[in-house]
């Protein structure tokens, strides 16, 4: 019995370090995500606003004009964001995938390890299914670097929605909303996905007598 404990505290460990292993492999594609989205917004500032202009009494729209940086990488990064958000995003559902499925094998484990690190499982489903996007759910995992990136992204892209919502001609002259708003967007339906996986593999996962496990 004890080498059996001995051997599970092992498995533990090791688990435990794959988990933080893939977890900061995910930090770190959500940072480069950040900093693609910045590349592209800096890849628009010569690009003119999308202007207005009164068509019978209607208020209608240009579209996004460029002229400099029109060739080259910044074109590039700037004409394809939809494939590389894609790319972001497969990276993330893979080091997510990996990393749930080491916690499906921790929560097998018979195991006093981190305690403290166990959460309702019935509980958690429901937050990160309903409110995954504000990071709520990582918080209470005590993973607040994810938590606070995902609260930070939905804030901003709640600003821009309103000012789009409400100050239509603001949002399309001021470039930085429109930007804040495309690639919020693009992350908060990414999110969504992610949490949907997440929320998944915590069905799956067992717990144990008070109806927790490691998430």
């Amino acid at each position: 019995m004890v080498e059996v404990m001995r051997k599970e505290k092992k498995q533990f460990v090791s688990l435990r370090r794959s988990v933080i292993r893939y977890n900061k492999v995910l930090i770190c594609t959500f940072a480069l995500y950040m900093l693609y989205a910045l590349v592209y917004s800096v890849s628009v500032l010569d690009c003119k606003g999308i202007n207005f202009y009164s068509d019978g009494g209607k208020v209608t729209k240009d579209m996004l004009k460029c002229t400099n940086m029109s060739s080259g990488l910044l074109a590039f990064l700037r004409n394809n964001n939809l494939i590389i958000c894609g790319i972001f995003l497969l990276v993330a559902i893979i080091f997510l995938v990996l990393q749930k499925i080491a916690l499906l094998n921790i929560n097998k484990l018979d195991t006093d390890e981190l305690e403290e690190e166990r959460v309702g499982k019935t509980s958690q489903i429901i937050l990160t299914l309903l409110l995954g996007y504000t990071g709520i759910n990582k918080h209470r995992t005590r993973n607040k670097i994810i938590g606070n990136i995902y609260l930070v992204n939905f804030v901003l892209f709640g600003v821009a929605w309103l000012i789009k919502s409400f100050f239509e001609t603001t949002y399309y002259n001021y470039l930085m909303f429109y930007c804040t708003y495309k690639f919020g967007l693009l992350f908060l339906m990414g999110i969504v996905i992610l949490n949907v996986i997440e929320a998944i593999f915590q069905l799956f996962s067992l717990k144990d007598d008070e109806n927790r496990i490691y998430a």
